[in-house]
């Protein structure tokens, strides 16, 4: 007999507890941790044809987004990409599953760009603050980081309360240290930081009302969390965007890039040029974002939600 659902209350969510439903999600990340890359290549393809096929959630709103943010393209260029993108969502399941369950992640690396001046900043003893969007592989990226340095990372934990040991344990295999997005866990990262260490906060996540603010990302106004500013602030770390971007060879370069912003500037400013980072890396590779993210939800003064619900 299945055991009945619990729900805890958080602050901005409820939080369910479904063992059966966890033990089938890790039963399909077992799955794919063992599967040969081509099976990977093909549950792709089947994700990408079903989700146009049937019209799913994830696909209508890659296409809502798309018609936000790239307006200048046409219809067929935006459905090209909708289904490339999705393409390359269903591929990082796999991938996924291999750097959680076989902590696999070297095989993914390529060419890393601008390490040496991450080097360079550590050496002299400055903690680094690495900023990113749902583009590329972000389980790759935090691979690489995870590998290379004494690391720390900012997550939201998910609705599923037992998926939060799952994920804590795929992603903790190397020095990587997941701390929750709570005010306890802002003053550890801050710690990390002024010690000369390693941060993550993914910045393209939408946070509550009262922890951001509202400035274009991609032309369009999305709330954007202030979190990045209040922690470089008050740790003085450097900014630097990273993206696990995939290449030719089906592996994926890592881009380190400095975002060179004034911390003291007004929340609204910083947090525009964070956003015109992300969105720099976007323009570039707009078939490997996550368009299937509701980025837009949250609206200013009740303006209608572009998804409709």
């Amino acid at each position: 007999m299945t055991k009945p659902k619990k729900q805890t209350q958080t602050s901005s969510k409820a939080v369910q507890s479904n063992p059966t439903k966890v033990k089938l999600i890790c039963s399909l990340i077992g799955f794919f941790a063992v599967m040969p890359s081509f099976i990977g290549k093909a549950f792709a393809w089947l994700f990408e044809k079903l989700a146009v096929l049937f019209k799913t959630r994830s696909y209508t709103t890659s296409i809502t987004n798309l018609e936000l943010c790239l307006p200048e393209n046409s219809d067929t260029e935006r459905q090209k990409l909708a289904r490339q993108s999705l393409r390359h969502t269903g591929q990082l399941f796999f991938e996924a599953a291999k750097i959680w369950r076989k902590c696999q992640g070297e095989q993914y690396l390529d060419r890393i760009h601008g390490e040496d001046h991450v080097h360079q900043l550590l050496k002299n003893n400055q903690g680094v603050l690495f900023t990113g969007s749902h583009i590329g592989n972000w389980e790759v990226a935090l691979y690489y980081l995870g590998s290379r340095y004494p690391f720390h990372c900012m997550y939201r934990p998910p609705r599923q309360l037992e998926m939060d040991e799952v994920i804590n344990h795929g992603r903790c295999q190397n020095s990587t240290n997941m701390i929750k997005g709570d005010s306890r866990g802002v003053m550890e990262l801050i710690k990390a930081l002024k010690s000369g260490e390693v941060g993550a906060v993914l910045s393209d996540q939408e946070p509550g009302r009262r922890a951001g603010v509202f400035v274009p990302f991609c032309g369009k106004d999305a709330l954007t969390m202030t979190l990045v500013q209040k922690v470089q602030q008050k740790s003085h770390a450097a900014l630097f965007q990273v993206a696990a971007i995939r290449n030719q060879n089906n592996k994926y370069d890592i881009h380190l890039i400095p975002i060179a912003i004034d911390p003291n500037l007004p929340m609204e400013n910083y947090s525009a040029e964070v956003n015109k980072a992300l969105e720099s890396m976007i323009r570039r590779y707009p078939e490997q974002y996550q368009w299937s993210y509701k980025r837009f939800k949250t609206t200013e003064c009740g303006k209608p939600n572009p998804y409709g619900r």
